[in-house]
Formats: structure tokens, C-alpha cells, sequence
């Protein structure tokens, strides 16, 4: 685990200096939208438009064919009964509500359960109407202002998801605005601009396990048990280490877990069965980074300064991998191990268990040798670092240092992606990841890949210092004063990348995590493994015992 990431476990995490940050986000909408061939109206719709981004990667063609949707309107609690009858005004330019979250464009999973939206409500308005229209929803919303970061937060409730995000799973774009007007004497009405987002045809299914930095512990999120926040699954305690568990990697069926410990480093680290929590096998001072052979039966562990091959089962060293060598990330077909590689030898020293100068480099597997392969990533004055490869192991997403900086919490840390077998160039993930300054780190992806609208469809998960719209609305993170990392997600069109295009959409906040901590390192499994028992007694406290199975009490 980094060290700078092991310091900050140690002592509670404390606020930044807020600061105030002037969303332009109407003007920039309108502009964008006529600059991809629609015309901003007076109301905040466009006619004329091509979808954006999302009609960009083919992801949003417009089906004509449908049925017009059935109109819905929710009272959200606080808004009057009549609270439809009081937009009736002209429109009032000087009340322009302006959208803040999530970014234009962004694509989310039906399943996320929640998802807010944040906003500046206009000058004197307290009555807003969020109008969502698409080939699939004709859905409006008539809410009050729910305070936060000054501004508001509007999030829907399960049974308003369900008319938005079910109704609009894998079906056309769904364009939005914000209306507001004083609801105790309404007259003008005042109309942000538009804004587009979709919803993935596909459930998330899986887990994922991620580092809660303020608790020095490994959180989980299950998808569709979980409930509405992570749940504890190892801390120094349960874990049975004297400070805290942090860097860790789980086998691909998400049966065994490796989890880095206490410092310095290197640390030492421990195997734990998943369901059961009890220890399989320890190793000292062997490794901050790890990765599993796609059946589990091998363990990459790596210092930074040396690799080498364990077995996954009793930990005993098969054999030497490689020198200058970290970070190693291992194909879900089981060929290919790709990892950061120094430039010059520089045996990894307390406080700095990170990588400099990095090149990525990939080694073949054929189930009982590693041999050489080729240069991925080439070193050329940009440090390149954390790789991980896509479900399909066709790509490598990985972080760039721009600046060359040391990989642990560069602030100038961005995700691309590069093809597996090292032909075409990096691409940036510019809409995912777009502006240097961050932190965008340690990406990873989700398991599986899924359709969405006939093309495939991937997920990606990395930690950022942004703002979260106006919840977590902190100074652009710098070496000194950095933002809170939090986890975000995209989603990946693949087949963008034979293009030589950026195949992301825009990110968003993972609703579950722990908003007052820095969250780190989220890794996907294709299933939860979790323990045994026939009543409740067998469980933890905080679980229950349903199915034969201890789960999270829902939250």
C-alpha cells in the first residue's frame, strides 16, 4: 500500500478548505449542443441535435419508431399538490436554474439505485420541475430545495428511479432541464439548459471491494444485496494485523484476497479465504502489489523493485519474474501479465513505494512459464503506472503522470488506455478522465462485458480528487492541499478504440462510499463469496443470516 495512503489510515481525515467554483454550465451546454448541429431554444431544448457524445460512440441512436410515453408526474415530499399549475409563466431568463451533476452525457447502470442531481436553483426560485424526456419517459418532477454546497440536491426515491432509470434502461438518450419559479408567487419561470443522460441496458452484477483510507480498512459493495452503503469487510482487527489493511487483489471468482499491511514498506501482507476471513498464508516484507492468475492457483507479488510467482494456495516462491518490476495486472484469459517497469534500478525505501520513470511491460503465461513479451507503453519522459486489463483482455487501461511525477498520488494523474498487444497509440480517456490536477488513480474495470444498444459495453472504476457537484466542492487538489479521493466510474465503448477514439463517457460518484474518507483501489469480482450459517448467531453483528448465507442487514 502506499505510504502517503498508509499515513493518512493512521489519523482521522479532515475536511479541505472549501472553495467556491462558478459552474458555467448553461452557456457551455448550449454551445456544445449547437455546436454538434442542434439549436439552443429559449425553453433550454435543443432541435436539431445529434445526441452529443453519446451518438458520437453509437451508443445513442434515436429510434423514431416507438410509441410516444405515457406523461408521469411526481410530488416529491415538500412540493405542493398543485405544484404543476405554477409554470405557466414566460420565461425569465434572470431565474435560470444551472445543472452542476452528473456531467452532461453520462451514461449510468439502472441498477446504481440512486443518483442525484445537483444544481443551482435560480434567483428566487423555491419550486423547481425536472423534466426528463426521451422516446421511453415523459417523466416530470416538482420538488422544493433541498440545500447543499449552495446550491440544491434533488435524488430520486426508488419508486421515481424506477419511472426514469428502469423505464429508460438500454433505450434512447434521455434529455433534461431544470425549471424554477417562487412557488408562494409565481410568475416568471426560469429554464436551465439541457442536458443528456442514459442508462445502461445491463445490470451491475458483482461485487467490489475498495479501501476506506479514514478506517484503515477494506469496505465491499455487493450489487443488489448490499443495500445503500458499503459494508466492512477487513480491518486491522478482523484482519489480525497491528495497523491497517489497505492495497489488496482478489482472485477473479472472488474467493481469495491478498491484503497489504502496516508499514514500512514493503509491507507484509497476508492471503485470506473471502467467505470465512481466515488467514491461508502470510509473507513479510514481499509486497505492496499483487495480481491472481485467472483460476487462482498463482500469486504475483511485486515490491516495486522485484516481482516474483507465488503459489496462490500454500504462498511458496515457484520462481523469480522480473527486476524493476510493479504493479502487475494478469489477463482474464490467463496469456499475458502486463506490469510498470522502472527505468533504472531503485530498490523501493520507506515512504516512497511508488513508481518513477515507468514503462508498461508485458510477459506471456502458458500455464506453467513466464517468458519475455514486448514494450506496451514505452517510457518517454511520461510516467506510466498502475495498469490493469479489460474483461476481455484486449485493453489496458493505466495512469500517466504527464509531469513525470512518482506514481503514488501524482495530482496530475490521468487514465488512458492502450491496446494489449502494444499496436496504436495510448488514448486518454478524456471524457472520464479529462483535466490533470485530480489525481484520476488505480483504475480498474468490472469483470463481465455487457451489451448495451448492440455494442459492447464496459465499466471502469478509478479514484479522483474532483468535486463531487456540490457536495464535495474542495480547491483543485494539489501535492500540499489534495481533494478527498473518492471512487468514480465510466462507462467504456470498446469499440471506439480501433478508432483510435476516446471510448469513455463521462464519469460519476459511486453512491455507496463513505463521503467523508479518502476511497481507493476498486476491485471487481464476479461474485461476493460470503460465509455459511444456518442462524444469525453465525454471522457478524452488522449481518444477517438469509438463504443459508451471512449478508449485510439492508442499510
Amino acid at each position: 500500500m502506499p505510504f502517503h495512503l498508509r499515513l493518512a489510515a493512521l489519523r482521522p481525515l479532515t475536511p479541505h478548505a472549501a472553495f467556491a467554483v462558478a459552474f458555467a454550465v448553461a452557456a457551455c451546454s448550449a454551445s456544445k449542443d449547437a455546436g454538434n448541429g442542434g439549436t439552443a431554444k429559449p425553453d433550454g431544448s435543443v432541435s436539431g441535435d445529434d445526441g452529443g457524445f453519446v451518438a458520437d460512440v453509437g451508443l445513442g441512436d434515436v429510434d423514431t419508431t416507438k410509441p410516444p410515453p405515457t406523461p408521469q408526474t411526481v410530488i416529491a415530499p415538500g412540493a405542493p399538490a398543485d405544484a404543476p399549475s405554477k409554470f405557466a409563466g414566460a420565461a425569465d431568463p434572470s431565474r435560470a436554474p444551472s445543472l452542476v451533476y452528473p456531467a452532461d452525457g453520462v451514461l449510468v447502470p439502472p441498477n446504481l439505485g440512486t443518483l442525484e442531481f445537483h444544481f443551482m436553483p435560480g434567483a428566487g426560485n423555491t419550486l423547481l420541475e425536472l423534466d426528463f424526456e426521451s422516446a421511453d419517459v415523459a417523466l416530470k418532477v416538482y420538488a422544493t430545495c433541498t440545500p447543499v454546497g449552495g446550491g440544491c440536491v434533488y435524488s430520486p426515491d426508488d419508486a421515481t428511479w424506477k419511472k426514469l432509470a428502469v423505464a429508460a434502461s438500454g433505450g434512447d438518450v434521455v434529455t433534461y432541464k431544470i425549471r424554477g419559479v417562487d412557488g408562494a408567487s409565481p410568475g416568471g419561470v426560469g429554464v436551465s439548459a439541457a442536458q443528456k443522460i442514459s442508462f445502461a441496458e445491463e445490470k451491475l452484477t458483482g461485487g467490489l471491494y475498495y479501501w476506506n483510507a479514514g478506517a484503515g480498512a477494506t469496505m465491499r459493495y455487493e450489487f443488489g444485496v448490499s443495500g445503500k452503503k458499503g459494508e466492512l469487510f477487513l480491518n486491522a482487527a478482523s484482519a489480525g494485523v497491528p495497523v491497517c489493511v489497505g492495497c489488496h487483489e482478489l482472485s477473479r471468482q472472488g474467493d481469495k484476497i491478498a491484503e497489504g499491511y502496516s508499514i514500512p514498506s514493503p509491507s507484509g501482507f497476508n492471503v485470506y479465504d473471502v467467505a470465512s476471513k481466515a488467514t491461508t498464508f502470510k509473507k513479510t516484507g514481499t509486497g505492496n502489489f499483487f495480481a491472481w492468475s485467472p483460476d487462482g492457483g498463482r500469486l504475483l507479488a511485486s515490491t516495486g523493485d522485484k516481482m516474483v510467482l507465488l503459489d496462490g494456495t500454500s504462498g511458496a516462491q515457484i520462481s523469480g519474474v522480473a527486476t524493476q518490476a510493479g504493479m502487475p495486472t494478469w489477463s482474464p484469459d490467463g496469456s499475458t501479465i502486463v506490469y510498470a517497469r522502472e527505468q533504472a534500478a531503485s530498490p523501493i525505501a520507506t515512504g516512497k513505494p511508488g513508481v518513477s520513470q515507468g514503462s508498461l511491460q508485458s510477459l506471456k503465461w502458458d500455464g506453467t512459464t513466464i517468458t519475455a513479451g514486448k514494450t506496451i507503453v514505452p517510457y518517454g519522459g511520461q510516467n506510466n503506472y498502475y495498469p490493469a486489463f479489460s474483461p476481455d483482455s484486449n485493453l489496458v487501461a493505466f495512469n500517466r503522470s504527464p509531469s513525470n511525477q512518482n506514481s503514488y498520488d501524482a495530482p496530475d494523474a490521468l487514465v488512458f488506455v492502450v491496446k494489449a498487444d502494444g499496436s496504436g497509440a495510448p488514448i486518454q480517456l478524456s471524457n472520464a478522465s479529462p483535466t490533470a490536477g485530480r489525481g484520476d488513480s488505480w483504475p480498474k474495470w468490472t469483470p463481465s462485458v455487457q451489451q448495451h444498444r448492440g455494442h459492447p459495453l464496459f465499466w471502469i472504476t478509478f479514484s479522483s480528487r474532483r468535486p463531487y457537484g456540490l457536495r464535495l466542492n474542495t480547491a483543485a487538489p494539489t501535492t500540499d492541499a489534495p481533494g478527498t479521493a473518492q471512487i468514480w466510474m465510466a462507462a467504456i465503448d470498446p469499440t471506439q478504440v480501433a478508432a483510435g477514439k476516446d471510448p469513455s463517457f463521462p464519469a460519476f460518484w459511486l453512491p455507496f462510499q463513505d463521503i467523508a474518507s479518502g476511497n481507493h483501489i476498486a476491485q471487481w469480482v464476479l461474485t461476493v463469496s460470503r460465509k455459511p450459517c444456518k442462524t444469525v448467531t453465525d454471522c457478524a453483528g452488522d449481518e444477517a443470516c438469509s438463504s443459508g448465507l451471512c449478508v449485510p442487514a439492508i442499510q
